[in-house]
């Protein structure tokens, strides 16, 4: 059974603060829909650069985008593949997000089909885990220079059982902060490598998947990734943790992760504190835009409590309970709002009964 050991260090310890921080920033945030839009798109470009790119795809953001941007896709590089492939992987995961899809063999099946798609012919439905390699081949994560072998992962026959060791580990722990459970998950995933090719981006994606369903996506405006693409050595020296090159010398099961997760928060906490740095400028971005500065402490209240739920009509009964007014004050005020834009009628012609936020704090 596995059974992970790490202790709780002091860094450790310090980084979950901040992310506990980051999170309450972004809690308390009221975003308009269209930043929110545009800060995910570009943290999911991000994540589909950054994380090809710790593969070895050469390709450059600005050409990611480009890829992204074509709507009549067909790309025949094995580059614009692997990109295009991790998009879709994470519209993927956003999709079981929502029907609140749990992580077992045939979800990460399902996930590592998307991500290793050749794009050849149709899609299969499920990978498969791989298989015994041919007499006299070793199946192993090789040195992309010197070409020696990095890590000689478990013996095909022993994946099944792993995987199914795995998935039950992440079903049943509830003790630990999220964040390292995380970090464990994509640790193991990527000791027992359970396909031939595509484990490190698949480790990714569900180290994100699992952050996102318990609550800690920042809302999906962060990337790691980008973390570990400006420091590739200590990335793989963090989860390489000198251990034995062979599997069954020492990795089946180590004495600590801690070294590991102790990086992996550090990262987490660095990509969450950038997430909301890209807040707070995306904030002031928009006080300039929509002229924040001319609006008054009313304008501003109003501007707030309705950015909070932006697709939804408000009556004059309810904006009067947030003033402590009438609904008579109110309907006299929205005279003004409606002309500075920051509401506009929802139902009514002679007498408005609803209004809804202001076409320019709505559009995407």
């Amino acid at each position: 059974m596995f059974n992970p050991k790490f202790e709780y260090t002091d860094n450790i310890v310090a980084d979950l603060g901040k992310i506990e921080k980051y999170r309450a920033v972004l809690d308390m945030s009221i975003i308009p829909p269209f930043v929110e839009i545009e800060l995910k798109e570009q943290a999911k470009l991000k994540m589909s650069h950054f994380s090809t790119r710790i593969e070895g795809n050469p390709l450059s953001f600005e050409q990611v985008k480009n890829i992204i941007k074509k709507k009549d896709y067909r790309a025949n590089h094995r580059s614009e593949i692997e990109i295009r492939n991790y998009w879709d992987a994470l519209t993927f995961l956003d999709e079981h997000k929502s029907l609140k899809s749990f992580i077992d063999e045939k979800f990460i099946k399902k996930l590592h089909a998307v991500i290793d798609n050749d794009k050849s012919g149709r899609m299969p439905k499920e990978s498969k885990y791989r298989e015994p390699t041919p007499p006299g081949v070793l199946f192993a994560v090789y040195d992309s220079i010197t070409r020696e072998p990095n890590y000689i992962p478990p013996k095909a026959e022993d994946v099944p059982m792993l995987m199914k060791e795995l998935v039950q580990w992440i079903a049943k722990e509830n003790k630990l902060a999220i964040p390292i459970k995380a970090a464990i998950l994509s640790y193991q995933f990527l000791t027992i490598h359970p396909f031939d090719d595509g484990n490190g981006r698949t480790a990714r994606a569900l180290a994100t998947y699992l952050l996102s369903i318990e609550g800690y996506d920042m809302r999906g405006f962060y990337s790691m990734e980008e973390f570990y693409v400006s420091d590739l050595k200590g990335y793989y020296e963090s989860i390489q943790m000198n251990l034995p090159i062979l599997y069954y010398d020492g990795r089946n099961a180590p004495s600590d992760l801690g070294p590991w997760i102790e990086y992996f928060v550090r990262i987490m906490a660095l990509a969450f504190e950038k997430a909301v740095i890209s807040i707070k400028n995306a904030a002031i971005e928009l006080d300039k835009h929509i002229g924040m500065d001319n609006l008054s402490k009313k304008d501003r209240t109003l501007l707030m409590y309705m950015l909070k739920r932006p697709n939804q009509a408000f009556k004059p009964k309810e904006i009067a309970e947030l003033f402590g007014v009438t609904p008579r004050a109110v309907s006299k005020w929205a005279k003004d709002w409606v002309l500075k834009g920051l509401i506009e009628p929802a139902s009514g012609e002679k007498r408005v009964t609803s209004y809804f936020l202001g076409e320019k704090f709505r559009r995407e």
